[in-house]
């Protein structure tokens, strides 16, 4: 009698990724539960102070203005310093501001100004934490899983930011202001205990093995260098200023939110907690099946198609403006972002020289998320010098149709750009042991 042989649905089991990527993406899953909750909780509690659309956008904006200002320096001090402490310095003064915030909220004290202010400073500390956290990525994972390791880092980052985060928000607004933002600052203070747990050394390289050693430069050549890099990249500067473009679209949407959903679909405080999360479960399902069909594609056809699906998410919401439209709209963004993260982000960490990787990030994000607070601004603007003219209602769809029709013009500029012959020249370029 023959030996049977293994059943052919037998697959060998993935790589395991490690302990440090593990303690490192609990340190980024706990910071984004708490960032979750501000989410909702710093617009919501603006919205309590104001029904002005420009005045609520101004405080969402200075929450975003920081990854224009500060991006740059955040990169050179990350290829630096020590990755991990810079985390936890990053962290630790943040959960001092939120507990702060969270004693002006219960005293009764808050108003505009000092929410702009204690948003533009957590905003700070925010930069530098995730944008040292991306970087450290790929020094915890072997090049060849990066696509499950963004996979796992995108999928945490999205369920606790917004399909946790959001919701407890909700409930812990309908008991107090303060309760919400005193819990987001303990929440980061288990984030910087868990990077105290992570062993290593976690400065960046200061060249890489093929290179000779290269003399101590200043803050400024170093941060030039940076730049530089990036923008003579044929692919690092196009993707920085179409994923801007894209967020500035997004932006327009994020600035009206909350009144929208107050105001046009008519929700509380829990309700909006709960609308806040669907995105959340489309980016969820993107981290899990986005991986698996990611690397048989091109990187241009993923990035293509996350832009369509975005175009006509944000055209439908402008134009039904209901809940179900809500619902499906917002589950087709949060798979689409994080379609393009994934796509992004892996193909950024091959090409990007780890000496560089900190102050590439930083370039790339004060490029593409300086255009956040902009975008702010602008919806909130639109919002506001509408109303006159189109009523309440279309005065907050407008931002929505703009992000729509700026969506769909992306589409096109990235097919005749970002083409599958530039990207596999600038992957052929690339150093192999960059990631």
């Amino acid at each position: 009698m023959s030996q049977s042989s293994p059943p052919a649905t037998d697959r060998p089991r993935p790589e395991p990724l490690g302990s440090g990527f593990r303690r490192l993406l609990a340190a980024l899953g706990l910071g984004n539960l708490g960032d979750g909750i501000a989410v909702v909780a710093l617009p919501w509690y603006a919205a309590t102070i104001t029904d002005d659309p420009f005045m609520v956008a101004l405080v969402g904006a200075a929450t975003r203005l920081p990854w224009l200002l500060f991006a740059l320096p955040a990169g050179v001090l990350g290829d630096r310093v020590d990755r991990r402490r810079l985390m936890m310095a990053a962290g630790g003064i943040k959960a001092s501001l939120l507990a702060a915030l969270a004693a002006l909220a219960f005293m009764g004290l808050g108003s505009i100004p000092s929410l702009i202010v204690f948003a533009l400073l957590v905003g700070v500390c925010e930069v530098f934490f995730d944008n040292t956290a991306q970087s450290m990525l790929p020094t915890v994972v072997p090049r060849s899983r990066l696509e499950r390791a963004n996979g796992l880092f995108q999928g945490v980052e999205r369920v606790l930011n917004k399909f946790v985060g959001a919701p407890l928000a909700g409930v812990l607004l309908a008991v107090s202001t303060g309760l919400a933002f005193g819990v987001q600052a303990l929440l980061i203070l288990g984030a910087v205990a868990m990077l105290f747990v992570l062993r290593g050394d976690f400065r960046a390289g200061d060249q890489e093995a093929s290179e000779e050693p290269r003399p101590a430069s200043s803050a400024w050549s170093r941060l030039r260098e940076g730049v530089v890099w990036m923008w003579r990249h044929p692919v690092m500067r196009p993707m920085a200023l179409i994923t801007g473009l894209s967020n500035l679209g997004a932006a327009l949407m994020a600035s009206v939110m909350v009144l929208f959903v107050q105001d046009v679909l008519g929700a509380g405080p829990q309700t909006y907690g709960l609308l806040m999360t669907v995105a959340a479960v489309g980016a969820v399902a993107g981290s899990v099946v986005i991986p698996s069909f990611a690397t048989r594609m091109s990187v241009s056809t993923s990035l293509v198609l996350s832009l369509t699906l975005m175009a006509v998410a944000a055209l439908t919401l402008a134009l039904l403006r209901s809940v179900p439209a809500f619902v499906v709209c917002q589950l087709l963004i949060g798979f689409a972002s994080m379609w393009w993260n994934i796509t992004a982000i892996s193909l950024f960490g091959r090409v990007i020289p780890d000496r560089l990787r900190s102050r590439v990030f930083s370039a790339h994000r004060t490029l593409s998320w300086g255009m956040l607070p902009l975008g702010m601004l602008l919806g909130g603007a639109l919002a506001r010098f509408s109303e006159g003219l189109l009523g309440r209602e279309w005065s907050l769809a407008l931002p929505f149709l703009s992000a729509g029709l700026l969506e769909t013009a992306l589409v096109g500029i990235t097919a005749l750009v970002l083409t599958r012959r530039v990207v596999d020249e600038a992957l052929a370029r690339s150093v192999p042991g960059a990631g």
